[in-house]
């Protein structure tokens, strides 16, 4: 072989070979992803939204149960010594304030006055029975019900971020019925198991959130605006990593995201993805699978 021949060959051999192995480590490189037809994406029923800033209220579920407000409880009593000779209302009657409890009779002066409730409300219970001789002892005790409080059991790591006149979210265990409270209060001491007393005062001119019943709240720790946020139904896992399947015309690119705080409807994104980009919500975990199976198609 002539000599000019051998070295053309070998400058040809030193530009291709680093060339074709850029080539391939670019390949191995590309996002996982994956093209769909119209009619797929139109039969897998993928709903799109825009990244873009959000206002994020963060929020921590803690667990309670309702209480009557001791704002709205009395007990009633007789003003005088004497005989209960009448008695007007039982324990589960809904009563007025001014109405008559009871009559009672003066054993001093033998002259009958009646019992009469400061407030409206329900007779929650009933201390006395015709005949009785009462003296400075409730008679009966009434419930105004149209507030109430939740009695939470917060933790220390819940009662670090706590604070009154936080906003809550109660709901009973059952998701019948949603009413929003504030914080009214924090106990300054912890229980013997590590628990602190949080109140939640709650209007309930319905009577639908009855004392004993069980339920959680999400009360609001922190609010900000993040300067770029998704749904929370879009994150999916690939290889343990959270993705977000970004939509360019039919191709549909895995984009690992790190994310920040969230509010469990959205969640900050730190990075990963660009404000305005068009990403997949319902249903992208058909995104995935379809991704998942073209790896394993290449890996026979």
């Amino acid at each position: 072989m002539k000599l000019n021949t051998l070295i053309t060959i070998i400058c040809i051999a030193s530009f291709s070979l680093p060339a074709l192995a850029y080539e391939k480590e670019h390949e191995e490189h590309e996002a996982p992803h994956t093209n769909l037809s119209d009619a797929a994406i139109e039969n897998a029923k993928l709903t799109l939204a825009t990244a873009s800033a959000q206002s994020i209220r963060v929020k921590q579920t803690i667990f309670g149960v309702i209480a009557p407000n001791n704002n709205n409880i009395v007990h009633i009593g007789a003003k005088y010594k004497g005989i209960v000779t009448s008695l007007k209302a039982n324990i589960g009657d809904a009563i007025k304030a001014g109405q008559t409890l009871a009559v009672v009779e003066n054993v001093t002066t033998g002259t009958a006055f009646e019992v009469i409730s400061p407030i409206s409300g329900e007779v929650t219970a009933r201390f006395t029975n015709v005949g009785e001789v009462v003296e400075q002892k409730p008679l009966f005790e009434v419930l105004d019900p149209s507030s109430v409080w939740v009695e939470l059991s917060a933790f220390p790591e819940n009662i670090e971020s706590l604070e009154e006149e936080q906003t809550t979210y109660v709901y009973d265990l059952h998701h019948h019925k949603t009413v929003e409270g504030t914080v009214s209060y924090i106990s300054p001491q912890m229980t013997g198991g590590h628990i602190a007393r949080a109140l939640i005062e709650l209007p309930n001119q319905s009577g639908h959130w009855r004392p004993g019943m069980h339920v959680k709240a999400d009360v609001v720790t922190d609010s900000f605006n993040a300067s770029l946020a998704i749904n929370n139904d879009a994150v999916q896992r690939l290889e343990d990593n959270p993705v977000v399947f970004i939509k360019e015309g039919n191709r549909f690119e895995a984009r690992e995201v790190e994310l920040g705080r969230t509010d469990g409807e959205y969640t900050e994104v730190l990075s990963g993805i660009e404000n305005g980009e068009s990403y997949v919500v319902e249903n992208s975990y058909l995104i995935k699978a379809d991704i998942l199976k073209q790896g394993a198609g290449h890996s026979d």
